[in-house]
């Protein structure tokens, strides 16, 4: 016969931050401004850019019960101080950005996603979240680090993704069998006018690639926005579908029924 545990509901509000002797990649870490650190959102900068806007940017979202971390990606921009890319982004002869045909893309992508498994072990094993209440957002190349490591990293059950004009790289794209993926939650917002990604064929093209590796019970969104092109959310529009999707996915603990001294917590 199966035991039942009975305990008295925790009352502990706070995650251990994380420590960064045990990790690689740099970050900034704010606990939950309400001081329940239940979700956890991890923010990705694009190509050129670092942790300290988005960690600025993670404080103003202000996402009841849920901590912030500004992960900076490891890798210097040649000849630019203070910018940092994901994987290999320029011919360093010529300065052009580099095709899906240069192999160091990946490769690149590859050591990024090895860290980015280190670090979210650590944010579950030591720190104390759940894998299903880490989610993410990214823009860029920031997004596509984020649905990398949902998509394609150790840890299969995280909780979702926001992607702002960031998808898969082309090279990566990988058939998965129907019904074998990620289940969890994915909003990618495009540009009507990014130029960078191109026309609206080619986003939703890309977007199809992200679809192949997730199951049929994902919830996924793929949201054109008027009169942008390949920039961060401005629009009330844009900041609403993100906020929306934070809202309805992330979970909520009810901390004023876990306080009462008669509740208690069945395993």
């Amino acid at each position: 016969m199966q035991s039942i545990n009975v305990h008295q509901a925790s009352a502990t509000n706070q995650a251990t931050p994380p420590n960064p002797k045990k990790v690689k990649l740099s970050f900034d870490y704010n606990g939950s401004p309400d001081g329940v650190d239940h979700n956890l959102l991890i923010l990705l900068h694009g190509l050129g850019d670092s942790k300290g806007p988005f960690a600025s940017l993670g404080k103003n979202l202000k996402l009841p019960q849920t901590a912030t971390l500004s992960v900076q990606a490891p890798e210097p921009v040649p000849y630019m101080d203070g910018c940092f890319q994901w994987f290999p982004s320029f011919d360093m002869l010529t300065g052009d950005l580099l095709t899906p045909a240069n192999p160091e893309r990946l490769k690149g992508l590859i050591r990024t996603r090895n860290l980015m498994d280190e670090l979210i072990q650590h944010l579950i094993m030591d720190c104390g979240f759940n894998a299903s209440n880490i989610y993410f957002f990214g823009f860029s190349q920031g997004g596509t680090v984020a649905l990398d490591t949902v998509l394609f990293g150790k840890v299969r059950n995280l909780g979702g993704v926001v992607s702002i004009s960031g998808y898969l790289l082309e090279e990566q794209r990988v058939d998965r069998k129907i019904g074998d993926g990620y289940g969890g939650y994915i909003l990618v917002t495009q540009g009507e006018k990014d130029d960078t990604i191109g026309s609206k064929f080619e986003a939703e093209k890309r977007f199809k690639a992200i679809e192949r590796q997730c199951a049929s019970s994902a919830e996924i969104s793929h949201i054109f926005i008027s009169n942008k092109n390949h920039t961060m959310p401005s629009s009330e529009r844009e900041w609403r579908l993100i906020h929306t999707f934070f809202g309805k996915n992330m979970s909520r603990r009810n901390i004023e029924l876990e306080n009462m001294s008669d509740v208690y917590l069945v395993k």
